[in-house]
């Protein structure tokens, strides 16, 4: 009687606590409440069942029917999990793979404690329930990685099934074969578990790899946008939208910077200020989608005129300027400065509409016409405006009121 209560205690404990572990290892649409409900079915089928082979002493006959109900309830489950077939047969595999070794394991340990039935239920239970633990606190994300790349690990399951069950279903006598077997079983069971040990150590290991490889990427990504924000903060802080050109902001970064340098190398440079004759009169006839092309158009020859060394830039609305680097003489600079005179004045063609502009130029030389950037800029727009008084358009070099 004692034996037929431990057998069933013991059985039981195998049916409920394998139920647990499959619903554990898998991606459930159950809720707990649910999964109580199925345990406990299969607990009533199992107890049944238990009984009846243990009345007739059929232990061997057991395990092979527990194997049968184990494939039963999987296949009843895996409607209710997110797996496919394969990831549930691996799953499946694997839950039956721990249960053979907990039955080793519990079974030589029980016999190590006085009334071995007994402790080898316990321990059983024990057993379980640390492998439930370990698997939902550190080990459940390396098994879903498994379970998502199963290609990769199928036949190690396999194949640790097919050596663990080799001593369960063919043997006639499971408890003899347990005892006589203590030693290759033992061994098989650390050859398992070192098995998906390194298994799980393995994926951990790319997991951590590949998050690091994501975050890299997440981080070069996301230099990339920030450098890119940082050029349109420039552009938008330093040039015009709708010419491109330097504004006026980034024009005085850039006089000041020809101020300094001409001081350290007594070199000069020419200032030229220019203004657009009329331009108004262009909006206004024409509107202002050919206004602003007029402008694009008329910074684009601008930009033709000059080297690489000069700066061109526009300071709003119709002026312009030009910083003409390093200037052998006057002559130098009223040479380009009609050369941008007459260009600007060629005929702009924009669809059926045709339209010129004249322009202004005041021009101011370093050091002769000032020697800081305040005092060029105020001169160069005096010769500008000395030309503009005049209405006639054209050219004009700054004359010092002392040499008029």
């Amino acid at each position: 009687m004692n034996d037929l209560i431990s057998n069933i205690l013991r059985g039981s404990v195998s049916s409920i606590m394998y139920v647990i572990l499959l619903l554990t290892l898998t991606k459930t649409k159950l809720d707990k409440k649910s999964t109580i409900l199925v345990a406990t079915f299969v607990f009533v089928i199992h107890m049944t069942s238990t009984i009846w082979f243990y009345v007739y002493g059929n232990l061997t006959s057991l395990s092979r029917f527990n194997v049968l109900l184990f494939i039963v309830v999987g296949l009843a489950i895996k409607p209710l999990t997110r797996l496919n077939f394969m990831q549930w047969s691996f799953t499946f595999l694997t839950t039956i793979n721990i249960g053979m070794m907990i039955i080793i394991l519990s079974f030589h340990l029980g016999r190590l404690f006085p009334y071995p039935q007994y402790a080898n239920i316990i321990l059983r239970f024990i057993l379980y329930l640390i492998v439930i633990f370990l698997f939902r606190r550190y080990f459940i994300t390396s098994y879903r990685s498994a379970v998502d790349n199963w290609p990769m690990f199928s036949a190690l399951m396999v194949c640790i099934f097919l050596n663990l069950s080799y001593y369960f279903y063919v043997t006639k006598d499971i408890k003899n074969t347990l005892t006589v077997s203590r030693t290759p079983l033992l061994l098989l069971v650390m050859l398992s578990l070192s098995a998906y040990g390194t298994v799980f150590y393995s994926l951990k290991k790319f997991m951590e790899l590949h998050s690091l490889k994501t975050e890299n990427v997440k981080i070069q990504q996301e230099t990339g946008r920030l450098h890119e924000t940082a050029i349109q903060l420039e552009q938008f802080a330093n040039y015009d939208p709708l010419t491109k050109l330097p504004n006026r902001r980034f024009f005085f970064e850039t006089l000041q910077r020809f101020v300094t340098e001409s001081e350290r190398n007594t070199k000069n440079f020419a200032l030229l200020y220019i203004d657009l004759d009329a331009f108004k009169e262009i909006n206004d006839t024409y509107g202002h989608e050919v206004g602003d092309a007029t402008l694009v158009t008329l910074g684009n020859r601008l930009l033709k005129c000059i080297r690489e060394t000069d700066f061109a830039s526009r300071l709003g609305g119709d002026e312009f300027a030009v910083l003409v680097h390093e200037v052998e003489d006057k002559s130098t600079a009223l040479l380009l400065a009609k050369r941008i005179h007459m260009i600007l004045q060629d005929i702009i063609s924009l669809d059926a509409i045709e339209c010129s502009v004249n322009c202004s130029i005041g021009i101011a030389i370093y050091p002769d016409h000032g020697n800081t950037s305040e005092t060029l800029v105020r001169n160069a727009d005096s010769a500008m405006y000395e030309i503009k008084r005049k209405r006639t358009g054209g050219i004009g070099m700054y004359l010092d009121p002392a040499q008029q």
